[in-house]
């Protein structure tokens, strides 16, 4: 095993292959800062580690151990592959070891550590080279870990195992399709009135997201979209309220002081005009919306047909004319879009469905197709933690309604809180356990005093997926050193895992109603209702978000674990990217971020979206945009790109605009250019605009020329000043009015002469304004989204 000193100085700075050993932070802090490019056990790294492969970046997760029989141990870990400003694609790497154990001394020393497998789903020929670096980076007199911590490892993984073979329920839920813009309100089971303090004649709907009462004559009012709605019954037609009471506006004011409900707006933040239809639900539903009647269109490469023109994947076999639809990364069949529906296992579709091409509209299915490369990595990418160093120092609280009440966790020997928003499992009488934002903490008491984990009893990994607590089984204590613990949590915590077919889904399907207080309502994990979809491509890698309706639509976002509203940390993930989400930055100095799934290794968020389908007038339309963000570096990016012809008239036309910049410096560069030539009206254009910004300067150049071919009428610009005519005349602006070009040089136009024309064309030549479309207004980057998108916010496309 070697000396006692090597051991020694090994259980000190070793970094070991199992990802349980952190070097101390003295020791770390004494050190030169090492290369991510040294070897895999180098001191002072914590894990991913990442380090170059050719033009490539290869990032290696925290290793996990699957096999300890005798002296060999297996395991293995998911790895990122990728340009180093791009996104990479995931991939597994399997490995063994031989292990000598000195138990009086309480020390493995791993040796003989040799890479079994790699795979890499989408991009198999790097495999080889994927392989070749890592063996290059393992030390060759191999690596010591504490022998308790190894294998606590082992037996938490056994466990973890042990629940992904527990199916989640797949039960279908209820299916609806309507063809106008619909916000869906689910009520948990049957509402549930509660009287509002210091008001008279309302009753407030506690089991629902948004605000919802019933005066005493029966009526319900719903606040959504900025307007108020009405109804005689929850199942029934709601209509605006024309002028709502004062009455009603004052119950409204008070119920708002708890619960903090969902205004249910735009995913602009804005009010919904004209307001939408509501549909309100009492048991698990999704809700397909169209944009105008459904339309299908065959896909490439296939005998299959696709809705073209819904917010959800929807396909149809023309063989027997059965239509499947993707809910939630659940496959669900019907003979008519009227259901009834059943479930499909994703290795039980026709074969055709993965024949659809990675490049297609609706690829990001084949996530959902069992055996595809695009499966594999997506089932890969939900296995990768989000970490982070914790300060030992942090501290929780947890607020109950009255005093805690627990009830059993099915299966187990545990108990769990029902009424506080924060998961609470009590292990023993006099040791409890709770999960706040991705940091376990452990008490005595139920209500503390909390203080921050060092270990989590394995029996709290044995947790079954049918349990409302399920998901604090993907939240993980790795290392522990003198004053921090590593800790992290996989994408289940948010929802996200992997069914045992080995696709991922969202949400365990398991409904329950939860709990419902004098004030407060605690939901269970809900699986339906939100447009949850996954996204898988070169652009954005891995992304899970809600999309609900159209982009112009919205939608309700869905409560998991300790994230609803009316818990203590206030908002929802409504138009949220959970795959772009870190919650580790909630903990401020007390928590140090070093890594987060579904993120680049510079930690650029990136949100992409495609979209192609045909208006009601006959004109076809494609495009795609994608944006990107680096919170540490402040840069960020976003372009869109469309297309659109008309058959029938002949009209065709194409656009581009692009963005990238600095969001701490101010510094960017915009550029938007357009084509269009309509053979019908006879007029054509092409124009080109740019604008810089740098050290507080501000450039801006634009050109262009628009023509009617009919008429004769011509304009072209330069920079907003210089302008030509139908006949050929050249005019340039300036403070002192028009001059035009001729043989003698500029001369001053006569005050008599018609320059209306280019004095609107001068007056809109502004960025943002000329030709109708507010590059940074109706796009809003950052904002409203960019090409309808929330960056950041709604989603992706299905």
């Amino acid at each position: 095993m070697g000396s006692a000193s090597t051991v020694s100085r090994s259980v000190l700075v070793a970094l070991t292959v199992t990802g349980l050993v952190l070097p101390p932070v003295a020791y770390a802090q004494q050190q030169p800062a090492p290369s991510q490019n040294a070897p895999i056990g180098t001191p002072g790294v914590a894990w991913p580690r990442d380090f170059d492969v050719g033009d490539n970046r290869l990032e290696i997760y925290q290793p996990q151990i699957d096999g300890l029989e005798g002296n060999k141990i297996t395991g293995r870990s998911a790895i990122a592959l990728g340009p180093k400003n791009g996104s990479p694609t995931y991939g597994m790497v399997e490995f063994s070891a031989l292990a000598t154990i000195d138990k009086a001394a309480g020390l493995v020393h791993l040796n003989t550590i040799t890479i079994t497998k790699v795979e890499v789903p989408t991009a198999p020929d790097k495999a080889g080279a994927v392989k070749q670096a890592i063996e290059q980076r393992l030390p060759k007199e191999g690596l010591t870990t504490p022998l308790s911590q190894l294998q606590a490892s082992y037996a938490v993984n056994q466990e973890i195992a042990k629940l992904q073979t527990q199916p989640v329920d797949n039960s279908p839920p209820r299916i609806l399709f309507t063809d106008t813009l619909t916000i869906l309100v689910p009520i948990a089971g049957e509402p549930v009135l509660r009287a509002i303090e210091g008001v008279q004649g309302f009753q407030r709907v506690m089991n629902t997201r948004p605000l919802m009462l019933r005066d005493q004559g029966g009526v319900y009012h719903l606040q959504a979209a900025g307007v108020w709605y009405e109804t005689t019954a929850l199942d029934g037609t709601w209509v605006v309220t024309p002028k709502p009471s004062s009455a009603l506006q004052a119950a409204a004011k008070a119920a708002a002081k708890t619960g903090n409900p969902d205004p249910l707006l735009g995913q602009d933040g804005k009010p919904i005009s004209p307001p939408p239809a509501i549909m309100v639900s009492t048991v698990p539903t999704e809700l397909i919306q169209t944009n105008g009647q459904p339309q299908l269109l065959p896909v490439q490469g296939t005998q299959l047909l696709t809705m073209s023109n819904a917010d959800h994947a929807v396909f149809m076999d023309p063989s027997n004319n059965d239509y499947y639809v993707l809910i939630s990364g659940r496959w669900f069949k019907g003979r008519g879009l009227q259901g009834p529906w059943a479930f499909v296992p994703p290795d039980a579709l026709p074969a055709d469905f993965k024949n659809i091409s990675p490049h297609d509209a609706k690829a990001n299915v084949l996530v959902s197709v069992a055996g595809t490369p695009e499966a594999k990595e997506a089932a890969i990418a939900a296995t990768i933690p989000q970490t982070s160093t914790v300060k030992k120092s942090a501290t929780a609280t947890v607020s109950y309604q009255g005093a805690p009440q627990f009830v059993p966790v099915e299966g187990t020997p545990l108990k769990y809180a029902v009424n506080t928003p924060l998961p609470v499992i009590q292990v023993s009488p006099t040791a409890y356990y709770m999960v706040s934002n991705g940091v376990w903490f452990v008490s005595g008491a139920p209500t503390g005093p909390w203080r921050v984990a060092t270990t989590v009893p394995a029996v709290i990994y044995t947790i079954p997926v049918s349990s409302p607590v399920h998901y604090v089984t993907y939240v993980r204590v790795y290392s522990v050193e003198p004053d921090v613990v590593v800790v992290g949590y996989t994408p289940g915590y948010m929802g996200v895992m992997v069914a045992p077919g080995g696709t991922v889904v969202y949400g365990t399907g398991y409904a329950c109603n939860g709990y419902v207080g004098g004030t407060w309502w605690y939901g269970c994990p809900t699986t339906y209702g939100y447009g949850a979809g996954f996204a898988l491509g070169a652009a954005a890698g891995f992304g899970f978000g809600f999309a609900a309706g159209w982009a112009w639509g919205a939608a309700v976002g869905p409560y998991w674990g300790p994230y609803w509203g009316a818990g203590p940390y206030g908002g929802h993930w409504g138009y949220v990217n959970v795959n772009q989400t870190n919650i580790y930055g909630r903990w401020g100095a007390n928590a140090t971020v070093n890594h987060a799934w579904g993120t680049t290794w510079n930690g650029t968020n990136w949100s992409t979206r495609a979209w192609d389908g045909t208006t009601a007038r006959g004109t076809d339309f494609a495009g795609r945009s994608a944006a990107a963000f680096n919170p540490y570096t402040g840069n960020y990016g976003a372009a869109r790109d469309n297309t659109r012809y008309n058959p029938y008239t002949g009209a065709r036309g194409t656009s581009n605009a692009s963005v990238t910049g600095n969001a701490y410096t101010g510094n960017f560069d915009a550029n938007r250019s357009s084509a269009g030539y309509n053979p019908t009206a006879g007029t054509a254009h092409a124009s080109s605009t740019s604008v810089s910004r740098e050290n507080g300067q501000v450039d801006v150049d634009s050109k262009g020329v628009a023509t009617n071919t009919k008429t004769g009428n011509s304009v072209a610009w330069n920079n907003g000043n210089v302008y030509t005519d139908h006949n050929g005349n050249v005019y340039q602006h300036s403070n002192d009015g028009w001059s035009r070009a001729t043989s003698n040089g500029w001369q001053s136009v006569d005050r008599n002469t018609d320059m209306s024309q280019f004095n609107r064309e001068n007056q809109a030549r502004s960025w943002g304004n000329y030709g109708g479309d507010r590059f940074g207004g109706g796009d809003r980057f950052g904002g409203g989204g960019f090409g309808g998108d929330r960056f950041g916010g709604g989603g992706f496309r299905r």
